[in-house]
């Protein structure tokens, strides 16, 4: 605290002696993180208050600020240091984050008869947004021995049958794909290219920055370069994918030049290079890959998020078996009805939160009954998938499609790097275009419809006032996406990939997507059919197929309980044979979207 003091002085005293203050009133405002002065801990049960000192032209020549800070140090640390060992509940409060020295391995030792793993300098970081989590309360949730997470161990098969676990085994699949993450350990902006086999230059699948990851569908065998060109040639790192392996990480800094399917970088570098915040960076990537080891040890997946990844925030329906059943109950009854498009257009919608007195916009065109009644039904449980029968009626199927080639383009769909799309995006032939929440009271009508599917509040999916959820601070937009458009005609198809995308290291809470709910807007002739490859069963080695019907929903969980991306949500797109497809994509993000 005296060095502290010290140190804080001298700015102070330079400005004194040095640039003497003019004989007016002056004053300035320095922002005091009390947190990074007291050298303690973060912890979910310590609010500290980001004080600001506003100082006037004579303090200077006392110090004040200095004098004042280390006041608090020493009243602050003694009242709430030994609050920092509790322990926060998982199921109530998110998980705080680590970081360690760059030269530190996970140490075990036995304490109290169990195996407790940490670096010697792990600190947690205040990064907790509070409030419930009801994912963390999943039966399937397992604590790991040696490290403080509870991870999710998927069931045996034999459970989704009602049945004694052991009594069956999984079919297995004919499909082999898989994820696969690339994780760029340098502080340099690469491109991630799949390698043909055929010459040439790699194929561009997606820029990785420093420290970051990219990933995409593939299949064993199939090669992978990081590098700054397209030229297998200049590739710092190359990959070749195993089967059960997602995820290859670029280390020209090990001293060990890695296995070639995993960590084999062509060129070797000096550690001493990296910067103070390059090596926290580093740091926080080896930390992740002793994780990922112990994680798979454990569960038999592999880890595709960084640890520790936190639950997700939001609901997750039990998928315990197969046909289980839940029912909703919603006010957002359907639109029976067309209302004019004038009137459409002219309604403003109201985005405060409804109470129950209010009357529901445009009443005389929806269904007569007071609320509507949601069954889900589980068709998968692993991955968790449910089927939901009319869901949106066929009116607003109509009114959707009507929008849509009223007032947008449709554009050939991408893959990849947004920037700068794929350069084999033949995976995915169809038309897209988005249709915002406040386009009209009926796409809000089903924004609300699925915020009570989901047991989740509706403000969470559009932008919200300062009042409302103000557990997570400034961020006030949606964490749902528009709705996304798609268009498959005859032939096109979207084949096998995930929805998810790899977060950044260097945002705490790792935003992604979590859950899709995904409409179909039309009977499809032939074909088209959401299909499924690598759901557990013990029946089939084949896929699971949902068929396109006008008013049906599809609700299906990216993140599981414990916070992992989920690789069975691998799906597809099946060509269309007759006929064509209209349906929309809902995606909707944990914690929040990115």
């Amino acid at each position: 605290l005296i060095g502290r003091w010290c140190i804080s002085s001298l700015p102070f005293v330079a400005i004194k002696h040095k640039n003497p203050l003019p004989p007016i009133e002056i004053k300035k405002i320095y922002p005091i993180n009390l947190h990074s002065f007291l050298d303690i801990p973060s912890h979910p049960s310590i609010h500290l208050p980001r004080l600001h000192l506003v100082l006037h032209r004579t303090m200077y020549k006392y110090l004040a600020l200095p004098a004042a800070a280390t006041g608090m140090n020493l009243l602050l640390a003694v009242l709430l240091l030994p609050q920092s060992n509790s322990r926060a509940s998982a199921a109530n409060l998110i998980p705080a984050r680590h970081e360690g020295g760059i030269s530190e391995s996970l140490t075990c030792a036995d304490s109290q008869g169990e195996e407790t793993c940490m670096s010697p300098s792990m600190v947690p970081l205040n990064d907790t947004v509070g409030g419930p989590v009801p994912a963390a309360r999943d039966p399937h949730l397992r604590q790991m021995p040696g490290v403080d997470f509870k991870a999710y161990v998927p069931p045996d098969v034999s459970e989704f049958y009602k049945e004694a676990p052991g009594s069956r085994t999984a079919a297995g699949h004919k499909f082999n794909g898989q994820a696969g993450k690339f994780i760029n350990m340098t502080p340099d902006r690469l491109g991630l290219y799949w390698d043909s086999g055929r010459g040439g230059p790699g194929h561009f699948s997606g820029t990785v920055n420093g420290f970051s990851a990219s990933g995409t569908a593939t299949f064993p065998g199939h090669v992978f370069f990081l590098g700054k060109t397209s030229d297998p040639a200049d590739a710092l790192c190359k990959f070749v994918v195993q089967p059960h392996i997602s995820v290859y990480y670029c280390d020209p800094y090990s001293e060990s030049r890695g296995e070639l399917a995993r960590a084999h970088a062509y060129e070797k570098r000096d550690i001493s290079e990296l910067t103070g915040r390059d090596l926290e960076m580093y740091s926080k990537h080896l930390y992740n890959l002793q994780f990922m080891d112990k994680y798979k040890e454990f569960t038999g997946n592999e880890w595709l998020a960084f640890y520790p990844r936190d639950p997700p925030r939001h609901k997750i329906w039990p998928a315990d078996y197969f046909g289980q059943e839940h029912r909703v109950q919603t006010s957002e009854t359907q639109f029976v009805a067309m209302p004019p498009w004038e009137e459409l257009r002219s309604y403003e919608l109201d985005h405060q939160k409804r109470k129950e007195s209010d009357e529901i916009p445009l009443r005389q065109y929806r269904s007569p009954e007071p609320t509507m009644d949601i069954t889900l039904t589980a068709v998968s449980c692993a991955p968790r998938i449910f089927e939901i029968q009319n869901f949106i009626s066929h009116t607003e199927a109509d009114h959707i499609l009507m929008l849509t080639n009223r007032t947008h383009d449709l554009r050939p769909s991408t893959t990849g790097d947004s920037r700068r799309p794929s350069d084999h995006d033949n995976t995915r032939t169809s038309l897209n275009t988005w249709v915002d929440r406040e386009e009209s009271p009926i796409i809000d009508a089903i924004y609300r419809r699925v915020a009570d599917l989901l047991e989740m509040d509706e403000a969470l999916l559009r932008k919200r006032t300062p009042e409302e959820h103000p557990e997570l601070g400034s961020i006030k937009g949606s964490i749902a996406e528009p709705l996304q458009m798609v268009h498959y005609e005859v032939g096109q198809e979207y084949t096998a990939h995930h929805d998810f995308g790899y977060s950044q290291m260097s945002d705490p809470y790792e935003p992604s997507r979590s859950i899709n709910v995904l409409l179909y807007l039309n009977d499809v002739e032939e074909g088209g059919e959401t299909s499924f490859p690598r759901w557990m069963n013990a029946e089939t080695m084949g896929s699971l197929d949902v068929k396109p019907e006008k008013g049906k929903a599809v609700l299906f969980y990216m993140l599981l309980p414990d916070g992992n991306s989920d690789d069975l949500t691998q799906h597809a797109a099946l060509p269309v044979f007759k006929g064509e497809k209209w349906m929309s994509n809902l995606w909707i993000w944990d914690p929040f979207k990115s």
